[in-house]
């Protein structure tokens, strides 16, 4: 083993995302297209869940390159 700081295996390596902003909450409520990584926080799921409901055809979104875009729109009926 090198002479760097181990890292025990109960230890967390970065603080999760899973809490939304007040600041994410106001570009999510100006944007008419939201990205896969913003409605997965709306919708409390990992991305990668979301990911799988959209190869499953339960979500449907629009594919931008290699990004997945999803309509909020589309979200809102969802959510209601």
């Amino acid at each position: 083993m090198g002479k760097g700081k181990r890292i025990k295996p109960t230890e967390v390596k970065r603080k999760p995302d899973g809490y939304i902003t007040e600041d994410q909450v106001r570009v999510i409520q100006v944007k008419e297209w939201l990205s896969l990584k913003e409605v997965a926080l709306l919708l409390n799921v990992s991305p990668l869940t979301l990911r799988r409901w959209v190869l499953a055809g339960k979500m449907r979104s629009e594919k931008v390159g290699k990004k997945h875009l999803f309509e909020k729109r589309s979200l809102n009926n969802l959510l209601m």
